[in-house]
Formats: C-alpha cells, sequence, structure tokens
C-alpha cells in the first residue's frame, strides 16, 4: 500500500507537469487520463477472475510487474507520445489489480482474525491501510519536490532545465518503475 501511494501520486502529479512542459499544453494530461481511467475500469471487472484463476500471490505480483515492465519504453524513449499512452495504460491496469487485492485483503484479514480471535478489527485495519497511503503519498510529494527543486524546476520559466525535465520523465518512468520492483518483492517474501 505504501508503494502503491508514491506510484499513484507521482505519477497523477508529475502528469500535469510533464504535458505542461515537455508536451506543451497542460490539457494532454487530460486525454491521458482517461487512458489511464479506461483501463482501470476495464480491468476493475476483470481482476476477480484473474485472481480466482491464478491466485492472490501472483494476481498482486501481476499488478507489481504492471507497473514495472510497463515504464520500459517511457524509460526508453519518454518523448514518444505512444510509450507515454502505454505509460498510461499500464498504470491504469496495475493501479485497478492493486487496488482491487489490497482492499480485499484487507476485508480477508478481518475475517480472519475474527475467525481465529473472536473480534473484528476493521477499524484498526482500515486505519494502518490510510496510514500506509498517506506515508507513500508524503513520500511521493517530499520526492517530487526534492528531485524537481534540485533539478532547476521553476513554475515560472516556459522552458525548463534538461536537468527538470529529466527529473519529470524520471517521476513517470524510473521512480514507479522501481517502486513496483518493490511491490513484487514485498509481495513474493
Amino acid at each position: 500500500i505504501l508503494f502503491y501511494g508514491i506510484i499513484n501520486l507521482s505519477l497523477l502529479t508529475c502528469l500535469t507537469y510533464y504535458c505542461t512542459y515537455v508536451r506543451g499544453s497542460a490539457d494532454d494530461a487530460t486525454v491521458i487520463e482517461a487512458v489511464y481511467l479506461i483501463a482501470s475500469l476495464g480491468t476493475t471487472t476483470l481482476v476477480p477472475m484473474i485472481d480466482k484463476k491464478l491466485g492472490r500471490k501472483k494476481t498482486m505480483v501481476l499488478g507489481g510487474v504492471f507497473f514495472a515492465l510497463g515504464k520500459v519504453w517511457f524509460i526508453i524513449n519518454p518523448f514518444s507520445i505512444a510509450a507515454l499512452y502505454t505509460n498510461a495504460a499500464t498504470t491504469g491496469i496495475a493501479i485497478a489489480i492493486s487496488f482491487v487485492m489490497f482492499n480485499t485483503n484487507r476485508n480477508n484479514l478481518s475475517d480472519l482474525i475474527e475467525w481465529r480471535e473472536g473480534r473484528r478489527y476493521d477499524g484498526m485495519i482500515g486505519t494502518a491501510d490510510n496510514l500506509s497511503t498517506k506515508l507513500g503519498e508524503a513520500i511521493a510529494a517530499k520526492l517530487m519536490t526534492a528531485a524537481l527543486a534540485a533539478n532547476g524546476f521553476d513554475a515560472a520559466l516556459t522552458e525548463l532545465p534538461d536537468s527538470a525535465i529529466n527529473a519529470i520523465n524520471a517521476m513517470l518512468g524510473w521512480v514507479p518503475a522501481i517502486f513496483g520492483v518493490f511491490i513484487i518483492i514485498t509481495v513474493l517474501f
């Protein structure tokens, strides 16, 4: 959940910067986010079937794989619009898988604890889940602002230095790919 929060916030926040400073139009973010949402919504309906076929662990690993491998083309060519759309679509798929699996895991944990101990801990489990999400978003916000500031980002500029563009590209490519690998490792171990 922590890594999911980092990935989600860094991608959605830096997408606007990417569209503004690389693509030249913040309006492009709307279309790219639509691709993300369509892929996410379409996948959400399939996750229960995937889970039933692969099992919980493999399905969760699959979400991490989409986070990590879906960024490869964008990492190689961050200025390709097709790579950007692929990044958005694979992120939508990964987000849907992760979101459904995390939320059903939370419910399963409550059921398991009730079965073992005779008590429900929905509130505590939900609070821990929420704390992890907020912590991930805080880490992502700090990571983004530190990386952008260190690389010369200035919103007043109409054209950013290459170092700032590279930092934005990293927040859309390398950073979520690395945290996607962290999701895979966490699920496996």
